[in-house]
């Protein structure tokens, strides 16, 4: 997550597979409040519950640089897909929960 503060050339973060969880989501959304290049994160089966996708909500709404998402796979709540989508409603599309 601290690679994804400093730098500027990053722009696709692929964790698929990669059971980082909550705790690993959290650090992921902390580092993307600061980030302006990554457009893509795939984040299939990451083992993200409800507190990684409501972090990551947070992130969003401060990143408008990420305009590709897919958390699915990661059997969210029903609540957590909706404050994910209230996240990511002014962007168009690349949206998968």
């Amino acid at each position: 997550a601290r690679v994804i503060c400093v730098t500027a050339t990053v722009t696709k973060v692929d964790l698929s597979y990669n059971y980082i969880e909550d705790e690993g989501i959290t650090h992921l959304a902390d580092a993307l409040k600061h980030n302006k290049s990554v457009s893509e994160l795939l984040l299939y089966e990451v083992g993200s519950g409800d507190v990684g996708a409501e972090a990551l909500a947070g992130a969003l709404r401060v990143n408008a640089t990420v305009t590709r998402l897919d958390l699915s796979g990661n059997g969210l709540s029903d609540k957590s897909k909706s404050v994910v989508r209230q996240a990511w409603r002014h962007r168009s599309d690349g949206l998968r929960l």
